[in-house]
């Protein structure tokens, strides 16, 4: 699936996206998270998992996808 994902060139500060929460403790269970982005935060082109960022509420995770209105 992490192929599917997007890439950073793809992605936007303010931008809708879905991401899988990197810091809370039952990151593997919960649902995708869906927010605006603040900052990304992974420097490489794509990452396995997905780009890492934060998002506006300061919450940060990899993004799964971006959001179908985003």
């Amino acid at each position: 699936m992490s192929a599917n994902r997007p890439t950073r060139e793809e992605l936007r500060r303010g931008m809708t996206v879905e991401i899988e929460q990197t810091n809370a403790e039952n990151a593997d269970e919960a649902e995708p998270l869906r927010g605006d982005i603040a900052k990304i935060l992974s420097e490489e082109h794509s990452e396995p998992g997905g780009v890492k960022v934060e998002l506006e509420s300061g919450i940060t995770g990899r993004v799964e996808r971006i959001a179908p209105d985003g």
